[in-house]
């Protein structure tokens, strides 16, 4: 069999069963995104992204083909091939969406316009193929419950991406001119004899009505502010977290998916497509049973389609009333009715056991990474953050460290008397006030207050991990949990700088980092006894080197062995804007508090840990709600959680106390000018 008769057979093959492979395809991609869609929320593995983000690039386009050659061949009366004409609103369906996803990103949102326009083209060719074949085919009746279906979930995917555009995300958010209270006295109170998880949601939900204003950009009034307070100030440093996760999963679901407030229209619509599909698969059935036209592999198809489109639906339902959502929806309606509580809050529990978010956050090290070969070229210009660094968890220690330091600012901090400068001084700090409180700001007051944030976050980051080689090596931890969280919260923050640097509110951050980077690699390069080509190397090649791990661990014992030689070997190729020379200045300054008589080991590093989760605090009072946003597409980030707990403890920009006093002090000052003013006219 030659060349030329192969591709004669493979085309004659793809011709016939193009179409057919399509619409499988098109309700493969549609299965994928169903299951995996909402996962994106608490799972940060690379292929599980890569798959929902391909299966969601590839699925408007695959129906959208599909549609066009279905039109062409449908319409064209000399086509031998009788093709169930349903197939062409199922693809409608198909462009609907599942329930559990609707953007892959935010910038997917702000495109509901041309989803509206794309909704009304595609509807059209649609109607073009149904009247068409409206006189040819009896089976048209199976294709008008399928075609509503579509035009519902296309109009509710397109309804969920408007919400979610940055103009109208809150649709509880007060005019700036109408500043009223987002929490009223309807939602405080109590609804019925409810389980402990259940009044955890609705507690969240609460507090979720304050999100919505606060990722406006808007002012939080002094009652929410009352009211948030009290309900978080209370909890253990788990509950309060577990308040924050399910709050981001009301904000994930909003942004990201279809799976939000229920109500009696939603309701309606979600009923008309179940038993839309349902009364199709049964027409279709009934048809087929008394006089098929169709082929076997047609026919076949066609019941995975029609089956396809009720399992979705199916499960469409189950997400929607399982979700956080229908628990809320649940408890209002069920307030009499405790027999169907008892069913469905019990499979609520069952299906929370599923993470709200990853509860693990990402790791970088600057030291480490030396001894690493680079990443591969293909990943590392890969469009978009795809989680390739390693990651810890956020531990019930790691939580309540956090979450006692938040509280312990807020005690600092009196919304009643203190004002609005005083609460912009508490969120500036980033390490200067444990410092003070362990009576060591003098010698090490520089590293936080005299320096620039990133340059800063990067000289205690090597300090930490210079700590940690050399009491590692001596086998001096006294408290290993301590030392533990400083170097998972120094590598994190390395992580935010280097991985998603616009949380952090900083656009020269990648610089400090770069060259911090290329002067360690340099420094290595001419200890490896390469100093006479230490010139002729590029920058890049410089940057891509690699070193054995045990190459590097010897440069920083041999700077706590001989610290004056090492620092003045580091000084000689000193970079402008490096922070590998103060950090390892640092480093020694720290481990010379050892030699002092009440300075333990733990002692060190509850001091380090303490500082890291200042400077966290600093990094989420200062990051934007539209980057954590954004990050929540990504498994969530442990910076979002604390931003939320300071917000709601008071600890914010947008939390300012009550105004009473300014208010006071302002007409004191009109009453002094108009006074002047009147004794300068009397003269």
């Amino acid at each position: 069999m030659d060349m030329h008769h192969l591709s004669q057979i493979v085309e004659k093959l793809w011709n016939g069963w193009e179409l057919r492979i399509l619409m499988l395809l098109s309700l493969f991609l549609q299965t994928i995104l169903a299951i995996f869609g909402d996962r994106r929320k608490y799972a940060t593995g690379f292929w599980l992204r890569f798959v929902v983000w391909l299966a969601y690039m590839s699925a408007d386009w695959v129906a959208t083909f599909s549609l066009g050659i279905l039109a062409r061949s449908q319409t064209n009366s000399a086509n031998p091939n009788l093709i169930p004409v349903f197939w062409a609103p199922v693809l409608l369906l198909h462009l609907g969406g599942p329930e559990t996803i609707t953007a892959y990103s935010l910038a997917d949102n702000e495109l509901w316009t041309r989803r509206l326009l794309e909704l009304l083209i595609q509807a059209g060719v649609v109607s073009y193929v149904l009247y068409k074949l409206w006189s040819r085919n009896t089976i048209i009746f199976v294709a008008i419950p399928i075609f509503v279906s579509g035009i519902i979930k296309y109009g509710e995917r397109i309804w969920a991406f408007r919400l979610a555009t940055s103009e109208s995300f809150s649709a509880h958010a007060n005019q700036p001119s109408v500043r009223v209270p987002c929490i009223t006295m309807e939602d405080l109170t109590p609804i019925g004899d409810h389980s402990s998880e259940v009044r955890r949601v609705r507690q969240a939900r609460l507090l979720y009505r304050t999100v919505q204003i606060l990722s406006q950009n808007l002012i939080l009034e002094n009652f929410d502010q009352t009211i948030t307070y009290g309900l978080v100030s209370e909890k253990k440093a788990e509950e309060a977290f577990g308040l924050t996760e399910i709050e981001l999963g009301f904000m994930y679901n909003r942004l990201y998916s279809k799976v939000t407030e229920i109500f009696s229209l939603r309701i309606i619509l979600h009923s008309i497509t179940f038993l839309s599909s349902i009364s199709a698969l049964i027409s279709f059935s009934i048809m087929t049973l008394s006089r098929n036209v169709y082929s076997k592999n047609d026919t076949m198809i066609s019941y995975l389609l029609l089956a396809g489109a009720v399992l979705l639906d199916c499960y469409s339902i189950t997400v929607f009333f399982l979700s956080d959502w229908g628990v809320i929806w649940l408890s209002g309606i069920l307030k009499a009715s405790h027999i169907v509580g008892r069913i469905c809050f019990p499979l609520h529990a069952f299906f929370r056991k599923l993470k709200r978010w990853s509860s693990s956050m990402g790791q970088r090290n600057l030291i480490s990474d030396l001894s690493k070969k680079p990443v591969n070229k293909l990943l590392k210009n890969f469009p978009g953050n795809w989680n390739i660094h390693s990651r810890v968890d956020v531990d019930k220690d790691l939580k309540e460290l956090i979450f006692k330091q938040v509280k312990d600012k807020r005690s600092r901090y009196d919304p009643h008397t203190s004002d609005f400068f005083y609460l912009l001084k508490l969120l500036e700090e980033r390490g200067c006030s444990v410092l003070r409180r362990k009576g060591c700001f003098r010698e090490l007051g520089w590293s936080v207050d005299d320096a620039e944030f990133s340059h800063s976050l990067l000289t205690w980051h090597i300090a930490t991990h210079v700590c940690y080689i050399y009491d590692s090596k001596k086998n001096v931890f006294v408290n290993h949990q301590n030392c533990a969280m400083s170097r998972s919260l120094s590598n994190y923050m390395l992580y935010l700088l280097v991985q998603c640097p616009n949380m952090l509110a900083m656009e020269l951050s990648g610089t400090r980092y770069t060259e911090t980077r290329i002067h360690l690699h340099r420094l290595l390069f001419i200890r490896n006894g390469q100093k006479e080509a230490e010139s002729k190397i590029s920058m890049d090649k410089l940057d891509t080197l690699s070193f054995p791990e045990a190459q590097v661990k010897a440069v920083f014992y041999e700077l706590l062995r001989s610290p004056s030689t090492m620092l003045k070997e580091i000084r000689e190729q000193d970079e402008e804007n490096s922070a590998l020379l103060d950090g390892c200045m640092l480093a020694m300054s720290l481990q010379s508090l050892e030699s002092q008589g009440d300075w333990a080991n733990e002692k060190k590093w509850e001091m380090i840990s303490e500082v890291w989760v200042e400077m966290l605090m600093y990094a989420a009072s200062h990051s934007g709600w539209k980057q954590h946003a954004d990050a929540l597409a990504r498994g969530g980030e442990l910076l979002t959680h604390v931003c939320l707990l300071m917000a709601h403890l008071g600890l914010s920009k947008q939390c300012p106390p009550a105004l009473s006093d300014d208010l006071d002090a302002r007409y004191r000052r009109l009453d002094d000018i108009l006074e002047t003013v009147v004794s300068g006219y009397e003269v």
